[in-house]
C-alpha cells in the first residue's frame, strides 16, 4: 500500500510540475461561446477598439458577423476598400472633365462602381454593428495600373506630375465624399462614424534603407514624382475631405527595424511640416493623426524590445498607434509565448497602461488581428500558424493562443 501510494505520489508531483511548465490545456470552443476579447480589451478600458480583418464572404455570414462582434468592436477589409476593388478592376470608357485644387483639368473617369465592392461590405460592417478602418487610400500596390497612365490605357506612358496630382486628389474626394454620404444616409454622424479611421498612405518607405520605396522601379507613384510630393498630398487631400473627427494614419510593415524606423519618423516629420495649400477652396495643411503598426511578427523576431522601442519612438512624435495587421509567423500552431508577451507589453501602452502618462495623452488606441482563422490567413501556406482561431467545418474554434492573448488582459 505505501508503495502504491509513493507511486501516485510521484505520478501527482510529475502531473503538477508538467502544467507549471507547459500551462492549463483548454477545451476547443466555439468562438461565439469563449470569453470575449472585446469585454476584456474594450470594456476592461485597455483599448478603444480590438477586432479582426476579415474579407466580405466572412462578414456577409450572420454566424461569422456575430463571433466578430462577440470579440470586437471594429474590423478591417482585407481588401474591399483598396483601389483596386473600389474601382472593381476594370477602367470605365467614359469620362468626365475635373478640375483639381490647383486649376488642372483632366479627364477622370465618369463614375466609381462603388456598389460593387465597397458598399456591401460598408452595409455589412454596419449590420455587424461594428465600426472600421479605412484601408487605404493611397498605395503602390493593388492599384490599377491604368491610373498612373495616359489615357488611362496601362500601356501608354506614365503621367506627368500635374495630371497625377488631379487624379489623386479626384480618388481621395471621390472615396471620402461616398463615404460621407453613405454615413449621413446610414444615421451616422459627427462623432459617430463607421469608418472612424483611414490609412491615407501605406507601405511607402524601403525596407532596408529608410529611404522612400521605388527607386528600384516598384512604386509608380515614386516614379511619377521621384520624392515625397504625392505622400504629403495625400494627407493635405484626406484633411480637406475627411471628417476631423476621423484619424489619418501611416501605415508600414518591418516598423520596428532600424532604418525603416527612422526613415518613417523622416516621413512622418516631413508629412507634418507640411505646408498649407489651397484644396478645395480653402487652405490645408497635410494632417496625420497615428502611426499604424502593421505587426506582422515571427516567432523569434523583432523582439519585444525592439517592437516597444517603435512604439516608444511613435508615441514620442505626437502620435497615436494603431496596432493594425497583427499575426505571427510561425510554424508552433500554439505560440501561446509570443502572443502573450507582446500582448502584455502593448497594453502598457493602452488607453490605462502604466506608460501612457509619459506621452501627452497619447497611446495604443486599437488593436486589429489580421484574419480570424488559420487556413485563410495570407501567411499560412507552409505549415504557418499565424492566428488564434482554426477553422472547423463551419465553426472557428479557439486555439491555445487565444487563451494567452485573454489572459494578457488580466
Amino acid at each position: 500500500m505505501k508503495k502504491n501510494l509513493k507511486a501516485l505520489f510521484t505520478v501527482a508531483i510529475a502531473s503538477v510540475l508538467m502544467l507549471t511548465a507547459c500551462g492549463t490545456t483548454h477545451d476547443k470552443v466555439d468562438w461565439r461561446d469563449a470569453p470575449s476579447l472585446k469585454e476584456a480589451y474594450v470594456d476592461g478600458g485597455i483599448f478603444d477598439r480590438f477586432g479582426f480583418a476579415c474579407e466580405y464572404p466572412e462578414i456577409s455570414d450572420i454566424n461569422t458577423a456575430k463571433g466578430l462582434a462577440h470579440h470586437g468592436n471594429t474590423t478591417t477589409p482585407g481588401n474591399e476598400l483598396k483601389p483596386d476593388f473600389v474601382f472593381a478592376w476594370p477602367f470605365s470608357i467614359s469620362t468626365k472633365s475635373y478640375t483639381d485644387s490647383a486649376g488642372t483639368t483632366i479627364q477622370v473617369p465618369s463614375s466609381i462602381n462603388f456598389a460593387a465592392r465597397m458598399d456591401p461590405f460598408l452595409k455589412s460592417v454596419k449590420d455587424a454593428g461594428l465600426q472600421m478602418r479605412g484601408h487605404v487610400l493611397t498605395w503602390h500596390s493593388q492599384t490599377p495600373e491604368w491610373f498612373f497612365r495616359e489615357d488611362y490605357n496601362a500601356n501608354k506612358n506614365l503621367v506627368d506630375k500635374k495630371t497625377m496630382t488631379a487624379r489623386h486628389e479626384w480618388y481621395i474626394r471621390s472615396v471620402l465624399e461616398h463615404v460621407a454620404e453613405w454615413e449621413k444616409k446610414n444615421s451616422y454622424g459627427e462623432g459617430n462614424h463607421l469608418i472612424y479611421s483611414w490609412d491615407v498612405v501605406n507601405e511607402a518607405v524601403d525596407d532596408n534603407t529608410g529611404n522612400l520605396r521605388g527607386a528600384g522601379g516598384d512604386s509608380r507613384w515614386y516614379q511619377i514624382y521621384g520624392d515625397d510630393e504625392f505622400i504629403i498630398n495625400a494627407f493635405r487631400f484626406a484633411n480637406a475631405y475627411a471628417p476631423k473627427d476621423v484619424t489619418l494614419c501611416y501605415n508600414d510593415y518591418n516598423e520596428y527595424n532600424d532604418n525603416k524606423l527612422k526613415g518613417i519618423v523622416k516621413l512622418i516629420n516631413r508629412i507634418r511640416t507640411g505646408e498649407e495649400k489651397l484644396v478645395n477652396g480653402e487652405l490645408v495643411k497635410p494632417r496625420i493623426d497615428a502611426m499604424g503598426m502593421q505587426s506582422h511578427i515571427g516567432s523569434t523576431w523583432p523582439g519585444v524590445g525592439p517592437y516597444e522601442n517603435a512604439i516608444k519612438t511613435y508615441l514620442g512624435l505626437g502620435l497615436d498607434v494603431q496596432i493594425t495587421e497583427l499575426d505571427v509567423n510561425t510554424t508552433n500552431s500554439e505560440d501561446t509565448g509570443v502572443w502573450s508577451s507582446y500582448l502584455k507589453m502593448i497594453k502598457k501602452y493602452g488607453k490605462n497602461g502604466s506608460k501612457v502618462s509619459g506621452y501627452n495623452g497619447h497611446y495604443v488606441t486599437g488593436l486589429t488581428i489580421w484574419g480570424i482563422n488559420d487556413e485563410n490567413s495570407w501567411i499560412s501556406k507552409g505549415g504557418k500558424h499565424p492566428l488564434i482561431f482554426k477553422k472547423s467545418g463551419s465553426s472557428y474554434l479557439t486555439k491555445e493562443c487565444f487563451y494567452s492573448v485573454l489572459d494578457a488582459a488580466n
